[in-house]
């Protein structure tokens, strides 16, 4: 499976959270560690590309959401 440079470094981040909720904040910082402003909705669109990625291969619903509080892998 082919992923995006961000892709990866979601699911890299989130499999290296040893099963714990990792916030949407962190997520961006990891992600965009600049001064310039991210829109929020540029984080939800890289997770939901990874996530249609993910259930080509059988990996349905393996990033969960938890509201208000971030992702975690399943």
């Amino acid at each position: 499976m082919e992923l995006s440079k961000n892709e990866f470094k979601i699911l890299k981040i989130l499999m290296t959270s040893n099963g714990k909720i990792v916030s949407r904040d962190k997520l961006m910082k990891r992600l965009w560690d600049n001064d310039w402003y991210v829109d929020d909705n540029t984080l939800t669109v890289n997770i939901n590309r990874l996530r249609t990625r993910l259930k080509q291969i059988g990996l349905d619903n393996f990033i969960q959401t938890k509201r208000g509080l971030g992702y975690i892998i399943m």
